[in-house]
């Protein structure tokens, strides 16, 4: 266990990731197929709008969306990956810039968080 925090306090932001990580797949099932050679990778579906050129422009615009969308949330849930597995070799919570621990509050707002808040202190390693 991270040194820093309680078990309980570890507990909860676990759970937080989980079900953050949950929910960012969901979301992307509603546009995209999940890659069965990778567990955390999507590939956005090219919407079918019909035959007509309008048709055809708005389908494009849509897939174009689609992968910004696919991009950011597989991002996300890269980021959660990357804390949970922080969680699981006792070093979630360590700011990577100055090894210090980062601020509980700030780690129950964004569980994801890899340094201190700009402006809160941190010491850059040397």
């Amino acid at each position: 266990m991270t040194k820093h925090f309680d078990k309980k306090f570890l507990k909860n932001i676990e759970e937080s990731l989980i079900a953050r990580k949950e929910k960012l797949r969901k979301q992307l099932s509603t546009f995209a197929e999940r890659d069965p050679r990778q567990e955390d990778n999507f590939n956005a579906d090219f919407p079918n709008f019909g035959d007509k050129e309008d048709d055809n422009a708005a389908e494009v615009a849509a897939f174009e969306s689609n992968l910004s969308l696919e991009e950011t949330f597989e991002q996300s849930i890269e980021m959660v990956n990357k804390a949970l597995s922080k969680l699981e070799n006792n070093t979630y919570g360590l700011c990577e810039k100055c090894d210090n621990p980062i601020a509980k509050e700030r780690l129950e707002i964004m569980p994801t968080a890899t340094k201190c808040a700009p402006g809160h202190g941190c010491q850059i390693k040397k």
